[in-house]
């Protein structure tokens, strides 16, 4: 099958120009460098206790050098992925995942610190380059019917480093050190900008645009505002003023960034695509299933080992079979679309309930429950995941007008830290309250506080997963809408 259209002519590295696999070869590229985006943030919790400790950090500063990373990418992405619209996708790509080995590299080899937290702001902008315009080039290259296979290779490809780099850290760690884990990414990054040098093509708008920069401002801002603030909920409480009034200020921003990207006679982002109901089902379930992921990666490790008292190795194996999960639904979601046929609106519903599913049964755990049922369920949470992340994807990318894949591919990473943030933030408030609401106390009475949340939250997503069914009544499938048209 063709290369589909663009507006202008993708230009090819020499070395596969004429190979009729060109395709294949720029999506292993893509899917390489779009894996770092993943094993970073595991690389960076797994050193970060290390790295307080040796450097003298407070818990404040600790705390912001582990999400400073995360508010940057999901702040920059809008940013990046207009500049490389306009400038060339493929360029932004390389110089980002380069600018992640320098910020590895800073990381590695900070005396202090301030220098550990300034190597992570760079990871953080040069992440949101590399990943966003991995998403961003796989539509120029592939059909709108293609896509959620591909997108199935794309992620099975992240869950599978994300698998073995995790385990691999972990033993490089034990053995030289935090300085060991933070130069795994520039390691990779400068191999894996290599692969991209030679088999991924250049793409960008065909008309140029002025750079949207009051979107983009608002954009970030409202990101920072609500993520902040989810990140400060855990810490704080719901109650506390700083975190009332930074989600009050986000709700804020978004609201003029919307009224601003309606108006403008030439957006950084076409917000009218959020009148698609596929396009805006795909948005709702991508932050109900980076939820999840934000529960089961604050509760689990939580549970295990601060109330049951397993080791971190069990902790870590937990989590290692939830990424396993991961793999076998990327592989599976792609697989059973293409042979069975089955509808976006079908891959959304049965991953939101094969996680309700998850999570419901860790509402049925004891004290005296075993490791492996942990596990069990981070397996199927995880699978989940997977599947409806597969649909989301290819949804979200074939919805973009081709003159603004980059712009367009920042709602995926932005629902995702949404999401994540509001299961990291949420959850433990909720939890708390429990405790304090039925005065248990001890091992008995936070295990059952904790089912009892489990519980609650699996029949939302129960909740959400009829929501977008419904939601997606009107266009089920993904061949139904296609790109709309361009702007002029």
């Amino acid at each position: 099958m063709s290369v589909p259209e663009t507006p202008v002519p993708q230009q090819w590295p020499a070395m596969v120009a004429d190979n009729r696999h060109r395709r294949a070869y720029a999506l292993v590229g893509l899917s390489l460098l779009s894996a770092l985006q993943v094993l970073d943030p595991t690389l960076n919790s797994l050193a970060l206790p290390e790295v307080a400790g040796e450097l003298g950090m407070d818990p404040s500063v600790r705390a912001f050098a582990s999400s400073v990373g995360t508010l940057l990418l999901a702040a920059a992405m809008l940013g990046i992925g207009i500049l490389g619209d306009l400038r060339g996708r493929r360029r932004v790509l390389l110089l980002g995942t380069l600018g992640m080995a320098v910020g590895g590299v800073v990381c590695a080899a900070a005396p202090a610190a301030g220098v550990y937290v300034l190597g992570r702001v760079v990871m953080g902008v040069s992440t949101a380059a590399s990943f966003g315009m991995s998403l961003a080039i796989l539509p120029a290259l592939f059909r709108p019917e293609e896509l959620p296979r591909v997108f199935g290779a794309w992620l099975g490809v992240q869950s599978a480093i994300s698998v073995f780099g995790t385990i691999g850290s972990g033993a490089l760690q034990a053995s030289l050190g935090w300085r060991a884990t933070c130069l795994i990414i520039p390691v990779l990054a400068v191999v894996f900008t290599a692969c991209g040098a030679l088999a991924v093509p250049e793409s960008r708008a065909a008309h140029p645009r002025r750079f949207d920069v009051v979107g983009v401002v608002l954009a970030a801002a409202a990101l920072i505002c609500l993520m902040g603030g989810f990140t400060l909920a855990g810490e704080l409480g719901w109650g506390s003023p700083v975190v009332l009034g930074g989600l009050l200020v986000a709700v804020v921003l978004l609201a003029a960034f919307a009224v601003w990207e309606a108006r403008s006679p030439q957006p950084g982002f076409p917000i009218r695509l959020f009148a698609v109901p596929a396009f805006t089902a795909a948005c709702v379930v991508g932050i109900v299933f980076n939820f999840a992921n934000g529960v089961i990666a604050m509760q689990l490790p939580t549970v295990l080992e601060s109330v049951l008292g397993r080791s971190a190795f069990v902790v870590s194996i937990a989590l290692t079979v939830m990424s396993v999960g991961m793999l076998f639904g990327t592989l599976a979601a792609g697989e059973a679309q293409k042979r069975l046929g089955l509808s976006a609106r079908t891959m959304f519903t049965s991953g939101l309930l094969v996680i309700a599913l998850g999570i419901l049964l860790l509402g049925l755990v004891r004290t005296t429950t075993g490791s492996w049922y942990f596990a069990g369920c981070a397996f199927i949470v995880g699978f989940g995941i997977m599947w409806a992340q597969n649909s989301e994807s290819a949804v979200v990318m074939s919805a973009a007008p081709k003159e603004m894949v980059g712009s367009v591919g920042a709602v995926k990473p932005a629902v995702g830290q949404f999401g994540m943030g509001l299961g990291l933030g949420v959850v433990v408030p909720i939890v708390v309250g429990v405790l304090r609401s039925s005065g248990a106390t001890g091992r008995e009475g936070i295990i059952a506080g904790f089912t009892e949340v489990m519980l609650f939250i699996g029949g939302f997503i129960v909740l959400c997963a009829v929501g977008v069914h419904l939601l997606m009544a009107r266009q089920p499938h993904l061949q139904s809408f296609g790109s709309p048209p361009t702007e002029d």
